[in-house]
């Protein structure tokens, strides 16, 4: 699957008062009625059973230069809020200052599917804080979008 590009975004709520939040590179939109999307989480992650009984998450869309962030937030045992400018949504979920979009989510459903679990978040809010490039994985790296022009 190295083969197929794939976007990269980061998931945030907070547990306890605190935020977590992880890297995932399969996030797509499902339904434009409802507004649901979706994104997977390998069944070894240590972060997503702090999140599992969130009810609400943010869902940070990076622009193509935030590369670094995304390797921060996929480290383990590290501190991946540290050096990170973020707010609060309305239900408390950290929103990264480094996103260009951010999907405000309840959850709507969770189900195992082979070695990962779907996760699918109806959209509350979203909010495009710049328009730029996404940030895309493919074969181990980020492509480099800066010769690209929009139409």
């Amino acid at each position: 699957m190295k083969h197929v590009p794939t976007s990269v975004a980061i998931v945030t709520t907070t547990v306890g008062g605190r935020p977590v939040g992880l890297t995932v590179g399969s996030f797509a939109s499902v339904s434009l009625d409802p507004a649901l999307v979706t994104f997977f989480v390998d069944h070894q992650s240590t972060t997503w059973p702090l999140m599992a009984n969130s009810d609400t998450f943010a869902i940070n869309i990076l622009g193509h230069g935030q590369g670094e962030c995304c390797r921060s937030f996929s480290s383990k045992g590290a501190d991946r809020f540290a050096g990170v400018d973020w707010t609060a949504s309305d239900d408390g979920d950290p929103v990264l200052a480094e996103a260009s979009v951010v999907l405000e989510c309840s959850k709507h459903s969770t189900r195992p599917l082979g070695d990962h679990l779907q996760v699918v978040g109806q959209v509350q809010k979203l909010h495009v804080l710049r328009e730029e490039l996404p940030l895309v994985f493919h074969q181990g790296s980020f492509l480099n979008l800066d010769h690209l022009v929009s139409a």
